[in-house]
């Protein structure tokens, strides 16, 4: 049959229909059946028409037998890998990628309870917070992307930020990017046949900083575990695709019809996967954030948005012919599309808002696809991405360490690892390292400390000797502030950057190499034997390791002496110089 049958002429949703009542196993070509564009001018219903056909295309069965076509694209987690390494080629898993839990259990890895962030310690989706279900598990994401795209960026070495910050990016057309959501099912009270299911590895690394946001009711904390296998469900699939009439993308979202909405399937009744009124907290309105109601077990979610007539026509009429031919796409419908209408960047759609309930749950009323993708910036902020904000997880390359001059680490610090991405000292009965603190001569009124990863492991080990030192390579780094406000840097108080870095001096000893700076350059002072700073950090009785104000969890030293600032920082940064700071940008 498929060597005679011209598919072209016929629409996904009917040729899955002629299949079922011929009791043929017809052969589709793998991505051959998305349509081959959508008029600038399209009717609704011809928007609608396409966005279920590019659904049911790349929904068909992968020939491996591991799910779909789209479930066999290249996830993230595939692409954007820790020290820029280089992704495997298409078709084949990153080494990398790989997770502890791969040794117990077989199946797709879902990491991540955020729409946006691949960090697991970061709950929050696009806007709002974590959603759970009606039996209180999280729900899970994904983002994949397919080979004209994958290949793009492997090609263009897209992965590395250092060099994705110097690319204007410009995807070829039919590019596609998929965001996808799971729920857990029980068996025991999910109706399992009315989603498209897989076997999931749920790998939880960090579980301890969700406990720490103090978001989520402690029985649902307590069933996080760092590795478990679970049954899970398609909620919510976004898909964008690069149609040759729409450099701005298509933007299409479907839903699994049980998210907000009850039914009947006979006598049984199927309840919303997102309401649960037995878990229901008074306190709580509808579609309140989890960290407004902590002590909620079930997010309550209602649809704000209703779904536009042309759109449930063609639902309508999809869902009839698909439950005719037993798919188990029946259970799902189309939210709505986003097309351009004219050449502007936003293109001006006709549905100005769109919005999943299991993606954009507590920004319903004002979400837009195009809208927020429209901002999207790579991992320089002054050069946008092609609508795509996931190109924001490339990481850094593995950078050799800096020279010991003044030029050189604040480059470093600034734009080759950048300080705002490190982590900071454990907070401690003497100071709050996490936010701003009260500073010391000659560091400002107020401080925030940063810390390489290379103090902070050496740090972080169980005993330490009873004289600490910290490794060469060790950074550690203040921002100072001139005066103490809510939020200085807001303000433009920042006046200036002090840096220790354990550095070999000319004659191979590990010292302390100290450098002074204005954030945006230049450097004021640098050296090994900076005898203002040395007679502080190193001289003061009960310092350790020239750390003034963490000498390892012993009381930190304080000084007397009133704050006065250098000539330099008698002047807060110009509003134009901070904003070159938050590009990270230096003027060597």
């Amino acid at each position: 049959m498929h060597n005679t049958l011209n598919c072209f002429n016929f629409p996904v949703w009917a040729l899955l229909l002629l299949s079922f009542l011929s009791g043929c196993n017809m052969i589709i070509p793998k991505d051959s059946q998305l349509p081959a564009d959508l008029p600038r001018n399209a009717t609704p219903a011809e928007a609608a028409e396409f966005a279920w056909q590019s659904f049911l295309t790349i929904s068909q069965p992968e020939k491996n037998g591991n799910g779909t076509q789209w479930e066999n694209y290249k996830e993230a987690f595939d692409i954007f890998m820790p020290g820029a390494a280089m992704p495997s080629p298409w078709g084949e898993p990153t080494e990398g990628g790989k997770t502890p839990c791969d040794s117990l259990f077989t199946g797709k890895v879902l990491r991540t309870t955020s729409k946006i962030s691949p960090l697991i310690d970061e709950v929050n989706q696009a806007v709002g917070g974590v959603l759970l279900d009606r039996n209180s598990n999280p729900v899970f994401y994904e983002v994949y992307m397919n080979k004209p795209m994958f290949n793009y960026i492997l090609k263009n070495q897209l992965y590395n930020a250092v060099t994705q910050a110097g690319t204007h990016i410009n995807f070829p057309v039919g590019s596609m990017e998929l965001k996808a959501s799971w729920r857990i099912l029980n068996p025991a009270v999910d109706d399992t046949s009315r989603y498209h299911t897989a076997r999931a590895i749920i790998y939880l690394p960090n579980t301890h900083n969700i406990r720490n946001t103090d978001c989520l009711p402690k029985d649902v904390l307590r069933k996080l575990q760092i590795c478990s296998q679970e049954l899970v469900g398609l909620v919510g699939l976004h898909m964008v695709y690069k149609a040759p009439s729409h450099p701005s993308f298509t933007w299409m979202t479907f839903e699994q019809v049980d998210n907000v909405d009850s039914s009947k399937n006979g006598s049984t009744l199927i309840p919303a996967s997102f309401i649960n009124k037995d878990k229901a907290m008074a306190y709580c309105p509808e579609n309140s954030r989890q960290c407004n109601c902590p002590e909620q077990e079930s997010s309550q979610i209602t649809r704000q948005n209703q779904i536009p007539g042309w759109v449930t026509d063609a639902n309508r009429s999809k869902r009839d012919s698909l439950k005719k031919a037993g798919s188990v796409w029946q259970y799902y419908q189309l939210i709505g599309i986003q097309w351009a209408s004219d050449t502007t960047r936003s293109g001006n759609p006709m549905l100005a808002n769109l919005a999943n309930t299991s993606m954009e749950t507590y920004n319903q009323t004002s979400s837009s696809c195009i809208g927020c993708h429209n901002f999207a910036r790579s991992t320089n902020p002054t050069i946008l991405s092609d609508f795509s904000w996931v190109m924001g997880r490339a990481y850094n390359p593995v950078m050799k360490l800096p020279d010991a001059n003044g030029p050189a680490l604040l480059k470093y610090i600034m734009r080759e690892s950048p300080y705002k991405k490190w982590g900071t000292w454990p907070n401690s009965k003497w100071n709050t390292y996490s936010g701003l603190m009260k500073g010391e001569n000659p560091h400002g009124n107020s401080v925030r400390i940063y810390v390489n990863d290379i103090a902070l492991n050496y740090a972080a080990a169980d005993k330490l000797p009873a004289n600490p030192q910290l490794p060469v390579g060790s950074i550690v780094m203040k921002e100072n502030y001139r005066t103490i406000q809510p939020d200085p840097a807001e303000a433009g108080d920042l006046v200036e950057l002090t840096v220790m870095y354990k550095a070999n001096d000319k004659d191979g000893n590990a010292k302390w190499f100290w450098m002074k700076a204005r954030p945006y350059g230049p450097v004021e002072i640098a050296g090994f034997d900076r005898s203002a700073c040395v007679s502080c950090h190193v001289n003061w009785k009960g310092n350790g390791d020239g750390l003034l104000s963490f000498n390892f969890g012993k009381r930190p030293v304080i000084t007397e002496t009133p704050y006065s600032a250098g000539e330099s920082a008698k002047t807060a940064i110009k509003k134009k110089e901070l904003n070159l700071l938050r590009k990270y940008l230096v003027q060597n």
